[in-house]
């Protein structure tokens, strides 16, 4: 590749950049939606505070984090104030069983405190509830990194197809004025008819792609815009340069083991086999500790209307629930082992999973830098090519046909040079969060 070629080719990419930056003007229309720039920071921030899928995790860590405290709520006791009337006339039968005609009253106001303790499910139905929590937290987590992942993937992919278009859109303007040279190469008897035949239907071909890639932004943008649950009718543009080439992790460390520690998908299951050895063990030391009763009365206590005197009572006690069932048959036990060993199993499964993304996205990371190499070069080399048929044609040395391959060959290479970062980009992203890096 010579210095000129070289040149033109970096022009080139900060044209586009340039571009992108100062807005997103070619759609076809003039009904076109008005224009929301976005870019990456804007787009990790609505994944994280406007999905409606991480809103509802959110929502489920709350409810978690409420019965964690539901299940603490037994540590207080249960205070009962209030009042009693009672009357009775009529007659009544005394301890040696003769009947006398009694007349009576009596008013108590007061309250008590009561405590009812069943100290095994109390404690470890606290401990299961705070492992749940956790779960709920690294669910969370773990559908946030989802959602974050495919924002990012489709902000890439609406990048990738509005640097399409504009690739599409500088070529039709090229192919325009060729075809207009051509016309009047044709009126003034240089050219053969079928010249400008052939170089209008390439025109409309490319008119056409770029069609298609006008409807390839707007469906980009329609589907960045319902991860973001934005609800405003507008079209979505990428504010800042895509076409520069992300590294976020280095690829030659691919530790699985770290992986596994940081993903909150497999801390998931770590913690939900936490929380259900809790609860196994109601069954076990649980059945050990006593259930304690604890109350007090105190109150005034007389006939209406005359002296009241205190009344104060107390009752203290504890008793053992030795359930034989448990020591016989021991269902619930064996309930636990089984649900225990199934979230076993998915914790094997996840990490499966995990490693998998880690070698998919390391070698999608490795085959995308050799294709940005690749597609560099390419584009070198038909920017070049375009450039001597382009002075070929003002000698009157190439045909028009000549120039049209060139044009298609660039913009391929073009397109292949847009892919290849994309792919890159979203590799690099994929890696990252792979690897259990947080946002």
């Amino acid at each position: 590749m010579n210095i000129g070629t070289f040149n033109i080719l970096n022009s080139r990419i900060w044209g586009i950049a340039l571009l992108l930056i100062t807005g997103f003007t070619q759609l076809q229309g003039q009904d076109a939606k008005k224009q929301m720039p976005v870019d990456l920071a804007i787009v990790m921030k609505l994944a994280g505070a406007n999905n409606l899928a991480v809103a509802e995790m959110d929502a489920r860590k709350e409810l978690a984090i409420a019965k964690a405290k539901t299940a603490k709520e037994w540590l207080l006791p249960t205070i009962s104030p209030g009042i009693l009337l009672s009357a009775y006339d009529g007659n009544n039968q005394t301890n040696d069983g003769t009947f006398i005609n009694v007349n009576k009253n009596s008013f108590w106001g007061g309250g008590a405190l009561t405590l009812n303790w069943n100290l095994g499910d109390a404690i470890f139905n606290s401990l299961e509830a705070k492992q749940n929590v956790n779960v709920a937290q690294y669910a969370s987590e773990a559908e946030s990194n989802q959602i974050l992942l495919k924002a990012v993937m489709a902000y890439y992919d609406l990048g990738a197809a509005q640097s399409t278009l504009t690739s599409l859109g500088r070529i039709l303007s090229k192919a325009t004025d060729i075809t207009r040279q051509i016309e009047y190469q044709v009126e003034a008897g240089i050219r053969y008819k079928s010249d400008i035949l052939l170089a209008k239907a390439k025109l409309n071909h490319i008119k056409i792609e770029r069609s298609r890639a006008t409807l390839r932004v707007m469906e980009s943008s329609n589907k960045l815009l319902n991860i973001l649950n934005i609800k405003d009718d507008v079209q979505l543009i990428v504010g800042d340069t895509v076409l520069v080439p992300l590294a976020m992790v280095d690829t030659s460390i691919s530790n699985y083991d770290k992986a596994y520690s940081l993903r909150p998908e497999a801390k998931i299951f770590e913690f939900k086999m936490l929380a259900l050895q809790s609860g196994r063990k109601r069954y076990t030391t649980g059945i050990l500790l006593p259930e304690l009763n604890i109350g007090l009365n105190d109150g005034v206590l007389g006939p209406y209307f005359n002296t009241f005197r205190n009344e104060f009572s107390y009752y203290l006690g504890a008793k053992w629930n030795i359930p034989l069932g448990v020591f016989f048959f021991g269902g619930n036990k064996k309930q636990y082992d089984a649900r225990i060993k199934m979230e076993q199993i998915h914790l094997d499964q996840t990490k499966n999973i995990i490693r998998q993304e880690v070698q998919d996205a390391s070698a999608m990371v490795e085959t995308s830098t050799a294709q940005m190499k690749l597609a560099k070069e390419a584009l070198g080399y038909a920017l070049e090519a375009l450039r001597q048929s382009m002075q070929r044609q003002a000698l009157g040395t190439a045909i028009p046909l000549e120039v049209f391959q060139a044009q298609e060959q660039l913009l391929q290479a073009e397109l292949d040079h847009i892919r290849a970062i994309t792919d890159y980009n979203k590799a690099q992203y994929s890696l990252y969060i792979a690897m259990g890096n947080k946002q």
